[in-house]
């Protein structure tokens, strides 16, 4: 019996696939202030995002976080590292 889990982030939201549920479980990069930012908006380890549609060149997201609707860039999803839900 594991007294432990390991678990791992394969891919990141600017990676993942429209209407798919996915659970972040980590960050990419130094405490920045766009980091700052996704915390203060509810990007937190452990909650459940859905990626709702993109742009037709898709470089800008929206994201379903905790019942509301956001629209972020692709670049900036990329620091969010996420596994299936």
């Amino acid at each position: 019996m594991a007294l432990f889990r390991i678990e791992f982030c394969v891919k990141t939201l600017a990676d993942a696939l429209v209407g798919r549920k996915y659970k972040i479980c980590g960050f990419d990069g130094q405490a920045d202030k766009v980091l700052l930012r996704f915390f203060e908006l509810g990007f937190l380890t452990g909650e459940e995002v859905r990626i709702v549609a993109t742009s037709l060149q898709k470089k800008v997201f929206l994201i379903e976080i905790r019942g509301y609707v956001l629209s972020v860039r692709r670049s900036l999803l990329s620091k969010v590292q996420v596994k299936d839900a």
